[in-house]
């Protein structure tokens, strides 16, 4: 018996059949087709297994996933830059507004009054009785505070919620410190005071004083400020 060599012509696969058969049926596919004449013709076609396609046909099936980049069109770039320029106008005109709400410190500086919270000529006093030394050391003591609190300069502007707050809490650390000095020395607080007197009226510090203003009025006169130097009552 002669054997014929015979490609399917659906799936391609090569097999051997007899050649006396008229119909073969392909054993990858299950195509039948008729061996009759010169050309194969199919009969039944069958379905091609997926174990015979070609790496090419697979890769075409498979779906390609691709990152596409939105295109933004100019109706939406256009409402971007105006929000964004209102935006900046808006941010603008918020701080146009807060300081328009504080005065100006050059015009505050310049109508200041003149007048000071402390008198410009010493005060009368009572003399405490402790030791000199001693009552020196409370007033040297009393100025290192008050250079630290009631007479620090301020660049806060007159008439601000700020400035009075800080104001007032410079002022509550200086008569804290005065309790403590009474505290520390067993005496009262009017007698710190007292001290504090005596040490201005008899220049115990004849340094330049400070130019800070409270309350809008100045701590000291401008002449207490320039130096005491030529203060006759110094000792």
């Amino acid at each position: 018996m002669s054997i014929r060599r015979v490609n399917c012509p659906n799936c391609g696969a090569a097999a051997n059949v007899p050649a006396a058969l008229t119909n073969v049926k392909c054993a990858e596919c299950g195509a039948v087709w008729s061996m009759k004449g010169n050309s194969p013709a199919t009969l039944t076609a069958g379905t091609k297994p997926e174990s015979s396609k070609s790496a090419a046909a697979k890769s075409a099936e498979i779906p390609t996933l691709e990152t596409e980049t939105p295109a933004i069109s100019p109706v939406a770039l256009l409402a971007g830059l105006v929000g964004g320029l209102m935006l900046l106008m808006a941010l603008i005109g918020l701080a146009v507004m807060v300081l328009s709400r504080q005065p100006d410190p050059a015009q505050v500086a310049a109508t200041e009054p003149e007048q000071t919270i402390k008198p410009a000529t010493p005060e009368p006093y009572r003399e405490i009785r402790l030791p000199e030394d001693t009552r020196r050391r409370i007033y040297n003591d009393y100025r290192q505070v008050a250079r630290t609190t009631v007479e620090v300069p301020l660049v806060l502007p007159q008439g601000t919620k700020a400035r009075a707050s800080l104001e007032d809490t410079l002022q509550k650390t200086f008569e804290r410190e005065l309790m403590h000095f009474a505290a520390l020395h067993d005496i009262s607080v009017d007698d710190v005071k007292e001290v504090i007197k005596e040490g201005d009226a008899k220049v115990w510090d004849d340094s330049p004083r400070s130019n800070a203003v409270r309350d809008g009025k100045r701590v000291y006169t401008k002449e207490m400020s320039e130096g005491w130097q030529k203060n006759p009552n110094r000792k």
